[in-house]
């Protein structure tokens, strides 16, 4: 399973470090700050994540979300908040079974204070929830933690399958997006929110590369 981190404006060096050791916990090495303040990670991280030197040395940095999904099959948002963008939506432990693991899977993460903007979830095919209790939420070090051991664990992926027919990738449905969605913007009955519905609606397709050539076929067609 080839899983990315993705930590959208992380405010706390030393949750980073939580971070990377949840990772070297669950054996994924592939993480990436994006929009973040930082040039360099501060020293802070080191101290909490001084078990996994080699994930914080090699972390990336990106300067929105759309450059850390740069590459990825499919990318999955974890939030607290609701949202009517009508995403495939899941709680953990449970995946749906169209969650397809066979490609680079991000697991997107936001801020401490204030989690994922509605624009940076709507740029993710699936949006995950972890259950809490009685209002209290996870640090993000543990709920990073929690997302690994759920996607990592035989029990809880049984019956998502890695093998099945691939969709199109995250990163050719972005081209789709960006080839159609200056002709949506121009429409003044299309809100902002509106047009992040339409993204998800085409998430939703699953589309198989075949289709997808088909699909993006017809809309250059009749943007002529």
């Amino acid at each position: 399973m080839d899983l990315r981190v993705v930590l959208v404006g992380p405010e706390n060096p030393l949750n980073v470090g939580f971070v990377a050791r949840a990772m070297k916990a669950f054996g994924v090495k592939d993480l990436v700050l994006a929009g973040s303040s930082w040039k360099a990670l501060p020293a802070e991280a080191r101290v909490t994540g001084v078990s996994a030197p080699e994930i914080l040395d090699g972390a990336a940095f990106e300067n929105g979300l759309e450059g850390a999904l740069r590459g990825c099959a499919t990318a999955v948002a974890f939030s607290r908040r609701p949202t009517d963008l009508r995403q495939d939506e899941f709680t953990l432990p449970a995946l749906p079974a169209s969650l397809n693991l066979a490609g680079k899977t991000a697991l997107v993460f936001g801020r401490e204070s204030k989690g994922l903007t509605r624009a940076e979830t709507a740029l993710c095919p699936y949006l995950a929830r972890i259950p809490c209790q009685n209002g209290v939420s996870l640090n993000l070090g543990q709920a990073v933690a929690v997302a690994l051991f759920s996607l990592t664990d035989r029990a809880a992926t049984d019956g998502v399958s890695s093998e099945r027919a691939a969709t199109a990738s995250l990163e050719r449905m972005t081209a789709m997006w960006e080839f159609v969605h200056p002709k949506l913007a121009a429409s003044p009955r299309l809100s902002e929110e509106r047009q992040r519905r339409i993204r998800q609606m085409l998430f939703r397709l699953h589309l198989n590369d075949d289709d997808f050539d088909m699909l993006f076929a017809v809309m250059k067609a009749l943007s002529k």
